[in-house]
């Protein structure tokens, strides 16, 4: 039996059977919802409801289609007729609707309630089925009111004091003037010795009656301010029994964060707010503060930080986010579709675990399906689905440092109005220019919420030193001079209250603010010392299993030790999931430690926490995450030649491009495709990293056989890129070096390669001799060197050539022989499908050419058949194409646009540029005739920008053409 969840007290939804419903269009969507209320109605009053002024057997029709959409969508009888005139949900379904839901009697029920019936919902020429959603919306509202003040009475009797702040927190966002209410939630934090958040509600309620009404408070909310006024214990003396953690004069903004929190709660859409300053002003210590006293129980906290030091690197700060939702869906025993956990385990190998634990392996015919889900989409639906019985807060620190990719993941999530989540991020001054999109964008939405921290001012700071001293018996206490040392920074103000813990007066103190931070570190023992040295290596995280390896102490005794460092505020605990990690609770305290070694000492660690972190390499795609750290490290410790390897084994990984038309890669589905948009700047960024390792290597370095493997993997990465981008002048240059070395190694692999590349630079700009010259020298060292399985593409290019020279029968033939060629290898691989796949699809563009099209059509089908089986399928773009063509030659206008539209899908989700300006532009042909002149122009500009991009001078001609075509209908 299906079940059925319909979702009509907040944004609709429905789902089968967990799976996600979309409904046709919205009147079928109506009487859906209409049936799912009243269970049952007749025809007259669905027809009067939607189609009231209609003829009536125009609505009579009309609301046929409609049920038989709904059947046809649900694929089973939902909707029943029992007689002619009435028609009922059939009771044979399980349905679960959240109004039945609500209208129990249950305690809890009101949880049911989100942000309106039907909310968002809205149909066009429909007035009685608006004014019946209206009317429900009101029954619904009151009803949920009365419910919450129930629950709220309950929850006092019970003394269940949180239980009364949450639901009277969700009654005044319905009613904010109701003073009773805002009675119980003082009285509630004041039980929970919370009692300046019991006076923020009276500041509130305050406020709020005499901006919009002009009038006082009850007496009954005086008399009980008045009396939670007398109840306030004083502030008790500092205890320096521990480190000095002080949040000291930030009363203002720890206001502002839970006003817009309590706003997130009431309408949990994405919001941003960005607390920014000077590093030492306080940002992590307000956060945490906030999270500490406001935050932990009403929403899911996930935090992670960004680091200069992988700045460059691709999505870095998202990898803890997503450990940690990994094991929050593993804990809650959460159901995810395949196709999410695939697409995501791709970019975040820590989603893998989920595939065990779901005992998710699918057979290889799904792959394709699930592989090409979209990313966004993937991680849209987790975060809803871990959202959803909490709200999320996600925390980056120091998000000035975050890589432009997981910027561009963090505005898109922000961009869909829908998901619950709240992102929290501090950066420092000056660097707001790294955030200018993702500033706009939530600027524009008017979703980012900025809260700005400066330095204390003199009479702040010594009222700060003041109170804090108040009692001890210290000598020589010059507040100006703290001031002067400190210019009002709280990180240093409170570092000097640390030393006066340690030394009882201010005669041991610098003016210099590094031997401030030094009272921090005073007499901690040798063996603390050295392990936090070989922290400060690190400038992340660090797991505990990771020091134990790395530290000759036993377990225990760094057990001890980081104990001993977090009691006195240098280190904090991270605990994410069953995994504990330590890390600096500043970074300056990071900085200081790491400066204080020398470069020898620094070298030699570096060099064994490279060797450790390379032993426990597994060979999976979890390593990716590992390849920045350990180039990291060996480039410090002086390996050049190791952070080479690793350098070039991320850029691998990691910037797939999928450059080759048909690409040869064998197992496709392991590499992480890239499916946000970098720019041809930030790509080579990238290839910075590598050129800055190689710089720094001495000329002997070069002989080395792994250190030129790497170098010729990294030439043929970028030359790849270059001849791609349309670079040709660099991007042969490039390639021929490529190839020089690759033959001087005796890699005769990737010197065919390199001809292939320059192959591909021949078919881009049309040069047919190049790529004569190049196959033929591919084809000679392939034979000489026993790569048969190299041959077959060599064959198809061949056959290209002889297309592209309109011999036509020669190159049938060569096709026809790359084909039977893959079939007398003794292995096969996943990429030769794709290789029998592009030769279908030239043949398809030789009978296309010969003006057979029936033929031409059956080859595309062909093409688009092998290659939609492989999971590196975006060649379809170029079939889907092809075929279009072909369509709008026969002169079939509408089977034509509906294929090239198709060809444009996979072209935006695959970012591939070939053919793509041809698709483009016969599209706005079609789009020319049929009169649609925005679409016809928008459709012209991405074709000519595509054509410019490959500077093809075939495919330039094509769209010229067509231009000119489109001119002349005019």
């Amino acid at each position: 039996m299906s079940t059925i969840t319909v979702v009509m007290l907040d944004t609709p939804t429905v789902l089968l059977d967990h799976q996600p419903v979309k409904l046709p269009y919205r009147k079928a969507e109506a009487v859906f919802y209409y049936l799912a209320v009243r269970k049952k109605a007749s025809r007259t009053e669905l027809m009067t409801l939607l189609w009231g002024d209609f003829p009536e057997e125009t609505a009579r029709k009309n609301l046929r289609n409609a049920l038989y959409k709904i059947r046809k969508v649900f694929n089973q009888d939902v909707i029943l007729s029992p007689g002619q005139s009435e028609v009922a949900v059939n009771p044979d379904v399980n349905w679960i609707v959240d109004t039945d839901l609500f209208n129990n009697e249950d305690g809890h029920a009101w949880q049911h309630y989100a942000h309106g019936f039907l909310h968002g919902f809205h149909i066009k020429n429909a007035e009685d089925f608006e004014a019946w959603v209206d009317q429900q919306r009101h029954i619904f509202l009151d009803k949920y009111v009365k419910k919450l003040q129930a629950a709220i009475w309950e929850a006092r009797r019970a003394g269940d004091q949180d239980q009364v702040v949450e639901l009277a927190k969700a009654l005044t966002r319905q009613d904010p003037y109701d003073e009773a209410v805002r009675r119980a939630l003082m009285n509630a934090f004041a039980q929970k010795g919370e009692i300046h958040r019991a006076f923020q509600e009276y500041e509130d309620i305050t406020r709020i009656l005499s901006i919009e009404l002009g009038i006082q408070p009850e007496t009954e909310t005086q008399n009980l301010y008045h009396a939670l006024m007398h109840q306030r214990r004083p502030t008790e003396t500092l205890d320096f029994s521990q480190p000095y953690e002080a949040l000291y004069g930030r009363a203002d903004e720890l206001s502002q964060l839970q006003e817009i929190f309590d706003r997130f709660r009431w309408k949990p859409h994405p919001r941003l707010i960005l607390i920014s300053g000077e590093a030492g002003i306080g940002k992590t210590m307000l956060v945490q503060q906030f999270l500490r006293t406001e935050a932990d129980h009403h929403v899911q906290v996930i935090d992670a930080n960004c680091y200069q030091q992988e700045e460059a690197f691709l999505l870095k700060p998202w990898q803890p986010v997503f450990s940690e939702m990994a094991d929050l869906i593993e804990r809650e025993h959460m159901q995810l579709p395949l196709n999410w956990i695939y697409q995501i385990s791709r970019q975040f190998p820590s989603f893998e675990s989920l595939i065990r634990e779901q005992k998710a392996d699918p057979p290889a015919e799904m792959l394709p399906e699930l592989l090409h889900h979209p990313l966004l989409e993937a991680v849209a639906g987790v975060l809803k689905k871990v959202a959803a019985s909490r709200p999320l807060l996600i925390l980056f620190e120091d998000i000035q440092w975050m890589d432009t990719v997981s910027r561009q993941l963090m505005q898109r999530i922000l961009q869909s109005f829908s998901m619950p989540v709240l992102f929290m991020a501090t950066v420092r001054d000056g660097y707001e220019e790294h955030l200018s999109g993702l500033t706009a964008l939530t600027g524009r939405k008017g979703i980012l919420h900025r809260i700005p921290l400066e330095r204390f001012s003199e009479s702040d700071t010594t009222s700060w030193v003041l109170r804090e001293t108040k009692g001890l018996a210290l000598e020589d206490l010059n507040c100006h001079q703290i001031y002067l040392e400190t210019q009002g920074n709280p990180f240093f103000v409170a570092e000097y209250l640390n030393a006066l813990r340690t030394f009882g007066n201010t005669l041991e103190l610098s003016a210099r603010a590094q031997n401030i931070m030094q009272s921090r570190f005073y007499e901690i023992p040798e063996e603390t010392r050295k392990l936090l040295e070989l922290i400060s290596l690190f400038f992340h995280r660090v797991p505990l299993k990771t020091l134990a390896s790395l530290s000759s102490a036993d377990e225990m005794d760094v057990a001890d030790m980081l104990q001993h460092l977090i009691s006195r505020g240098i280190l904090r605990e991270v605990v994410d999931g069953s995994k504990i990690s330590v890390m600096f609770s500043h970074q300056k305290f990071r900085e200081y430690v790491y400066d204080q070694q020398t470069m020898s000492k620094r070298k030699l660690l570096h060099r064994r926490v490279g060797l450790q972190l390379e032993a426990g390499l597994k060979g999976n795609a979890a390593d990716r995450l590992k390849y920045t750290d350990l180039a990291h490290h060996f480039r410090l410790s002086g390996d050049y030649s190791l952070a080479l390897k690793y350098t070039m084994c991320y850029l691998n990984a990691y910037l797939d491009y999928y450059h080759e038309l048909f690409p040869s890669a064998v197992a496709p589905q392991d590499l992480p495709r890239q499916s946000l948009f970098l720019t041809r700047e930030e790509i080579f960024q990238y290839f910075g990293e590598a050129e800055e390792v190689m710089d720094l290597m001495d000329p002997e370095d070069f002989q080395d056989e792994d250190v030129r493997f790497w170098k010729t993997s990294y030439l043929h990465l970028k030359g790849r890129l270059l001849i791609r981008e349309g670079d040709y002048e660099q991007g042969v240059s490039t390639t021929k070096e490529m190839i020089e070395l690759a033959k001087e190694m005796e890699n005769w692999d990737y010197a065919v390669n390199g001809y292939q590349q320059l192959t591909n630079y021949g078919i881009q700009t049309q040069q047919m001799e190049i790529m004569r010259i190049n196959i033929e020298a591919a084809k000679q060292l392939a034979e000489a060197h026993g790569l048969e399985e190299k041959l077959p593409v060599l064959l198809r290019l061949q056959g290209l050539y002889l297309l592209m020279k309109r011999d036509f029968m020669e190159a049938e033939e060569v096709l026809r022989k790359a084909i039977d060629s893959v079939r007398q290898l003794k292995e096969k691989h996943q990429q030769h499908a794709v290789h029998i796949a592009a030769c279908h699809y030239y043949l398809g563009e030789i009978m296309r050419h010969q003006g057979k099209y029936q033929t031409a059509i059956s080859q595309y089908q062909q093409a688009i058949q092998a290659c939609s089986q492989q999971p590196a399928h975006h060649s379809i773009a170029v079939f889907y194409t092809g075929m279009g063509q072909t369509f709008r030659e026969m002169g079939d206008r509408e089977e034509a646009q509906a294929v090239l539209e198709k060809a444009l899908q996979f072209y935006r989700q695959f970012e591939i540029y070939w053919r793509r300006s041809i698709a483009c532009a016969c599209l706005a042909q079609i789009h020319a005739e049929k009169g649609n002149r925005g679409e016809t122009v928008r459709l012209l500009k991405d074709a000519e920008r595509f054509a410019e991009m490959l500077q093809n001078p075939y495919e330039q001609r094509v769209v010229k053409q067509i231009h000119q075509q489109i001119n002349d209908l005019h």
